[in-house]
């Protein structure tokens, strides 16, 4: 590899980590094998890296940062129904665009939820959603309803926090959908629908 800054080197050898867990598995994701795909020595990813679990740590990092500006520009000023419609909208593009990267999380969750005692810091004590799904738009989608629904003027159905979830888990399953059929037209079918869901759990009429 030619000399490059460290901060281009770590993301080079990110890249190349994200691409070999996505089509090959995280059991396959050595750092032989990422450093082949940087086209990196071997010596490069112990230079950058403290750990292998430090390098699966900044993945999550990056889709964090990938997510954080797919959102960017959402109001949650246009009202409940609107910033439902958006955010889903929004999540379904984010996959779309970085589908490998969506394919990686879920390898490195499954990692997360076998290794949580050595993996998940005090105080999270072991929670997953703390770690991993909060970060990684738990706390931006429940933030966002939250401001909608105070412009609104109106208390969901549904908890927000459970929205959120609903949402994320059922976008995890739209992750899998598009890599097994690779039919955007289809996918984005999907999120429609399950936009329309949560517009009717949020704002149907609670029970008498």
């Amino acid at each position: 590899m030619a000399y490059l800054a460290a901060d281009e080197r770590r993301r080079l050898i990110i890249d190349a980590a994200i691409e070999v867990i996505a089509t090959e598995g995280l059991a396959r994701a050595t750092t032989r094998r990422i450093a082949e795909k940087a086209q990196a020595p071997l010596g490069t990813i112990h230079y950058c890296f403290r750990s292998k679990n430090e390098m699966n740590m900044l993945i999550l990092e990056r889709a964090r940062t990938t997510m954080e500006t797919a959102f960017g520009n959402l109001d949650p000023g246009e009202g409940l129904e609107a910033t439902l419609r958006s955010i889903v909208a929004t999540y379904w593009r984010w996959v779309r665009d970085h589908l490998g990267l969506h394919l990686a999380l879920m390898e490195l969750t499954l990692w997360v939820i076998r290794n949580r005692k050595s993996v998940i810091p005090q105080p999270d004590n072991g929670n997953i959603w703390a770690m991993v799904n909060g970060p990684l738009g738990g706390g931006l989608i429940q933030d966002n309803l939250a401001a909608a629904a105070r412009e609104d003027g109106i208390e969901p159905a549904i908890p927000i926090h459970d929205l959120a979830r609903f949402l994320i888990h059922r976008m995890d399953g739209l992750v899998l959908e598009l890599a097994e059929t690779n039919d955007e037209s289809s996918c984005e079918r999907q999120s429609g629908l399950l936009a329309d869901t949560l517009v009717f759990l949020a704002t149907r009429a609670r029970p008498a």
